[in-house]
């Protein structure tokens, strides 16, 4: 019986605070955008310039980014705060539950990555539509990347590859090139869009 006892005891001190274990009290962001060095602030720190990984410490609460490069407008991102599932490991011990709410390790953020779209100052329609255009391509390839990977990797022509097909009026060769040869979703995004 004492066995079974310890054993339990055990088991419940190895699974203390499994946010704070797993996660940790901060969550590494990967933030970039169409212009090379943005200067970024969150919650009116400046943290990095684009592009840069930075530790966000973990809370509750949503943090808005905000972005700035002389000539071009600010810009504002909201990431939004959730519930870690790792954290509902703890609902059986209280000080888990404490230790995890102490140091953030029971909140993560929606996306470890941020992508900023910047919009130069005092552009004129041609520009407003054309920059629309390239955050239509810069956005489909970074969410459909995967997808795009799988289709040009197999050279099979599937409907993301048909897509943006239509989207950047290119055929399925010169699309197929740029995604294999693109190391991440960033980099087809920008080699879509002439971005360098």
């Amino acid at each position: 019986m004492k066995l079974k006892q310890n054993l339990a005891l055990a088991s419940v001190i190895a699974l203390a605070a499994c946010g704070t274990i797993f996660n940790g009290g901060s969550q590494d962001m990967k933030f970039d955008s169409n212009v090379k060095g943005v200067t970024l602030y969150i919650d009116g720190a400046k943290v990095c310039n684009t592009p840069c990984v930075y530790p966000v410490e973990r809370r509750a609460s949503s943090f808005v980014v905000m972005a700035k490069k002389k000539g071009y407008e600010d810009q504002y991102q909201t990431i939004r705060s959730s519930w870690s599932k790792i954290s509902f490991l703890n609902l059986t011990f209280v000080y888990s539950w404490t230790t995890d709410l102490a140091t953030g390790g029971m909140w993560k953020y929606d996306r470890d990555g941020v992508y900023i779209e910047m919009d130069k100052e005092g552009r004129n329609t041609a520009q407003i539509e054309q920059d629309k255009q390239d955050r239509t391509i810069r956005h489909f390839a970074l969410f459909g990347y995967g997808e795009l990977k799988n289709e040009a990797a197999s050279h099979k022509q599937g409907e993301y590859t048909q897509t943006l097909m239509a989207l950047t009026h290119q055929n399925e060769n010169e699309l197929f090139a740029k995604i294999n040869k693109a190391p991440n979703q960033v980099a087809l995004a920008h080699s879509l869009t002439g971005i360098q």
